[in-house]
């Protein structure tokens, strides 16, 4: 990356960063236990007074005025050799020496040693230029560390810093400062994966999310599980449908296994000829879905084609009957209509189309997810419906891991792989990545990890670019609403530690206390 970025307080690169001695926070240390520096780290003395916080972006110098690493910290130590237990323990039993041990930081016995991790280099050009890049110098012993002004993170990290440029998603943490974190515009394109185990901020983070589509005027469809969006698809105007109620798939379009799972006692003869008559229909429709602009076939056209096909293969008795109990099948189903009904207009007009889909069985589930996956786009292929970002919550019941697959999951798993190429940006969210297929998390070039457990982790700490082990092992440890969001270097150069924003819509409900919902239930019920 090269960035015009010049400064008349100086010619050398602390100045154009704006460093300054009273940002000087140690020197870099060499030492047989504590360590020296290497590549990948740069261990180095605190200054006196100095309060460096785990987390802090930090600039090395070197004895080039064009050249300095950048990092940050990942871990500390301070040594006192007079508070090691023998001595603490000989002071009390003998009633000496029972001063501080640590009288103040200015104390000759007491050190303190932070370790920073090398992130990349910054060299400054002839024409007083900034370049970023790759570090394959080795950091000098001796030399300034310098806390990194917060508002040259963006730069580093080769993220917006401006939010009409992407989505503004929270603050960059950066020890005991922070800057504004914009995620980019091409990482919704390339999908995200959200992952953290419950209560952690997920849900939250997708209400954000959502409210920055809104802003830039992106179309979303929800399926929603818990219910932790149908108030903040009120307060941006968008639309709540509850499947099986208002929202309903065409059948035409939920494909032939799954279509046949609904019509019950089929014999093989009859199973043959509702096989080959929906697919058939289905066909025809898909075919000419650019003149329909939606997949609206009466039943009759199914139970007609069925009839047709029995009369070819002389079985006409055997058609009558299979199309009776098709019609029969198809009018007591709550999920299935012969129309797009409403909510197809409704998502090309509104901000949010949210479907609730949490009284289903994850069979009806899946149904609802394959088939709406399918409609949209085909219709997005044919330029029907604008560019739109698909959002599924939990979603490792709808793509499991282990391989198990249902036609459902077939087209799910097939939107993800394609949909970058028809427009369609993809956000899951999901409480257990390890029982998710690991391939599809891996489609997902942007990871937005919250605090997760231990097995869930070891899947997707190897998916997470240059995060250290040492930031990795805090994970399991990060404090609700913070995250480490991480994507692929030519969306975000560097994984950072995020603090999500404060939410403008209103959020689901919040995790009850179950003595007082206990206490409230009690109140109302009559005593027996």
């Amino acid at each position: 990356m090269q960035v015009a970025d010049r400064t008349a307080a100086g010619t050398d690169i602390k100045a154009i960063l704006g460093l300054t001695e009273d940002m000087r926070i140690g020197t870099t240390s060499s030492d047989p236990y504590l360590g020296s520096p290497t590549f990948d780290e740069v261990p180095f003395h605190v200054h006196v007074g100095c309060r460096p916080a785990l987390g802090t972006y930090i600039i090395v110098v070197s004895d080039a005025d064009e050249f300095v690493h950048y990092g940050r910290i990942v871990s500390g130590t301070e040594d006192n050799p007079r508070a090691n237990p023998s001595s603490l323990q000989q002071n009390q039993a003998y009633q000496v020496g029972l001063k501080d041990p640590r009288p103040t930081d200015k104390a000759p016995h007491v050190t303190r040693v932070m370790t920073a991790e090398v992130l990349g280099e910054i060299h400054l050009d002839d024409d007083k230029n900034i370049t970023v890049k790759e570090s394959n110098q080795l950091a000098q012993t001796g030399k300034g560390v310098y806390e990194l002004p917060a508002h040259k993170i963006p730069q580093l990290l080769n993220i917006p810093d401006s939010d009409d440029r992407g989505f503004h998603i929270g603050r960059v943490e950066s020890g005991n400062s922070s800057v504004e974190f914009i995620l980019p515009m091409e990482a919704i394109a390339r999908h995200l994966a959200v992952v953290g185990k419950t209560g952690v901020g997920k849900s939250y983070f997708v209400g954000v999310l959502i409210e920055e589509l809104e802003r830039h005027g992106i179309p979303v469809i929800a399926f929603d599980v818990l219910g932790d969006m149908l108030k903040a698809t009120e307060d941006l105007g968008g639309c709540n449908f509850k499947a099986g109620e208002n929202f309903r798939v065409p059948y035409s379009v939920i494909g032939g296994k799954e279509f046949l799972g609904f019509v019950p006692n089929l014999t093989p003869d009859q199973l043959e000829i509702v096989s080959f008559a929906y697919d058939s229909l289905f066909n025809k429709a898909f075919k000419t879905l650019e003149e329909t602009a939606a997949v609206n076939i009466p039943i009759k056209n199914l139970l007609g084609e069925i009839q047709n096909l029995a009369a070819e293969f002389g079985q006409t008795a055997v058609g009558g009957r299979a199309a009776k109990k098709v019609e029969t099948a198809f009018n007591r189903n709550s999920l299935l209509t012969a129309k797009t009904e409403d909510w197809l207009s409704e998502f090309v007009q509104k901000p949010i189309t949210n479907i609730f889909v949490g009284h289903l069985s994850q069979q009806q589930r899946n149904l609802i997810v394959g088939a709406t996956a399918r409609l949209l786009q085909a219709l997005r292929k044919r330029e029907q419906v604008p560019p739109f970002v698909f959002v599924l919550d939990e979603a490792h019941f709808f793509l499991p891991s282990g391989g198990e697959t249902t036609p459902s999951t077939l087209v799910i798993r097939e939107l993800i792989r394609t949909a970058r190429h028809d427009g369609i940006g993809i956000a899951l969210i999901t409480q257990s990545p390890a029982s998710m297929d690991k391939q599809v998390i891996l489609t997902c070039n942007t990871r937005v990890v919250f605090a997760l457990d231990p097995d869930d982790l070891k899947l997707v700490s190897g998916t997470m670019g240059d995060v250290s082990e040492e930031m990795k092992s805090r994970i399991p440890k990060l404090a609700k609403g913070t995250a480490i969001i991480s994507s692929a270097t030519d969306i975000m150069r560097h994984p950072a530690l995020i603090k999500v924003r404060q939410r403008k819509t209103r959020h689901g409900a919040p995790t009850p206390n179950l003595a007082e919902e206990v206490q409230k239930w009690r109140e109302t019920q009559e005593i027996f």
